[in-house]
């Protein structure tokens, strides 16, 4: 007996696409699409940097920052509405004139190493804390994507992905921008079409250097040099290889982030990266200053062994790694399988205990990587 195996992996894609529109919908609304929890004034007052009658004393002055009531009149501020009560108690953080945006790579070879969520939970701090971000799929999988709520192959079409701006347009970028639900957060989603711009980009006959007079590895620099001036914070997203799409990442970026589990597998897949991504960086292509490598250790589940490889890590990577580590709790497991993150969660899905712990860890190693982006921005501001 035998079976078409490409019909019959096609048939099985379908029904995949089938469940994952079913979950989504269960997750969020049927037809709808995400929408961003709120805080009551507690958390709204500490976000926004304030007290809370100091926040109460600013509904009564401006009527247009009155919260919506939930239930039993309960006030419930949105993150639309905490930066606009951070704009007018002037507590919100600008960056400094002068300063250039923060272009974050967040990069690992090896998959299930904990990237994608890495890179979606720093960038929806920042977006917390009210700064300005983009957040660039670069994997065909679309795991990133997929967490903003889209279907990569259902909701996102190729002409909606970066792979027309980095093969033809990359002045284009602007167009395929899409704000996503998360107020503060931009989005360049992903799906399959990406593979094809790895084809492309690697044939001279495809892509359109001699037309463009700019190197198929320069494109996305290029790209976001034409939005620098909307953004504060650019997160890409690679897929777990060096191929172009990697590698115009690793060209546009600032600095880098390298998410690290805490295994020998991952510690030894995590040598290999650095030599590989050493000697490119070394090329004289590639070869100019960065503002910063960090390192997070991440997916910790804080057993013995675990422990052990952190160790081996932080003494490694010294002096880059960040002082908080990504635990593995059932809260990131439960948010993921509900397309979305901690930072989302209102109420946690296991126990209190474990939220907390997961919150805490991600806000340790988050936080430290937002003011390590101001440091930057202090250093390059145009002095007075």
């Amino acid at each position: 007996m035998t079976i078409d195996l490409g019909a019959t992996l096609i048939e099985c894609a379908q029904r995949t696409s089938d469940f994952l529109e079913k979950v989504r919908d269960a997750s969020v609304a049927p037809g709808a699409r995400k929408v961003l929890r709120t805080w009551g004034i507690a958390d709204a007052a500490a976000m926004i940097g304030k007290s809370e009658n100091t926040v109460r004393n600013a509904e009564e002055k401006f009527p247009t920052l009155a919260p919506a009531r939930g239930s039993a009149g309960r006030r419930a501020y949105s993150l639309t509405l905490i930066n606009a009560y951070r704009d007018a108690l002037k507590t919100r953080y600008v960056r400094p004139r002068g300063s250039s945006p923060v272009v974050c790579t967040v990069s690992n070879f090896k998959g299930g190493a904990g990237k994608t969520t890495t890179a979606i939970h720093l960038a929806q701090r920042a977006a917390l804390d009210g700064l300005r971000v983009l957040v660039v799929d670069l994997d065909a999988q679309a795991s990133l994507t997929l967490l903003f709520g889209f279907i990569p192959d259902l909701d996102i079409a190729g002409e909606d992905t970066i792979s027309d701006t980095l093969v033809s347009n990359p002045g284009g970028l602007l167009s395929i921008i899409r704000e996503t639900y998360f107020t503060g957060i931009d989005l360049v989603p992903s799906n399959l079409q990406l593979q094809d711009c790895e084809l492309q980009l690697g044939n001279p006959a495809t892509n359109n250097q001699a037309a463009l007079g700019v190197n198929a590895i320069e494109r996305l620099s290029v790209a976001l040099d034409s939005v620098k001036d909307e953004y504060d914070v650019v997160v890409l997203d690679c897929g777990p290889n060096l191929g172009l799409l990697t590698m115009n990442a690793v060209f546009a970026s600032t600095g880098m982030l390298i998410p690290i589990p805490p295994s020998i597998a991952d510690f030894g897949s995590a040598d290999l990266f650095t030599k590989t991504m050493g000697s490119l960086l070394s090329s004289p292509v590639f070869n100019r200053p960065r503002d910063f490598l960090s390192v997070m250790v991440t997916k910790h589940t804080n057993n013995a062994e675990a422990r052990d490889v952190e160790a081996m890590i932080r003494l490694a990577f010294t002096p880059h790694v960040l002082a908080g580590a990504m635990v593995q709790t059932v809260e990131v497991e439960r948010a993921v399988n509900d397309f979305g993150t901690v930072y989302e969660t209102e109420h946690p899905r296991g126990s209190g205990e474990a939220y907390k712990r997961a919150i805490n860890s991600l806000n340790e190693a988050n936080g430290q990587m937002i003011d390590l982006f101001k440091n930057i921005w202090a250093a390059q501001a145009v002095k007075p």
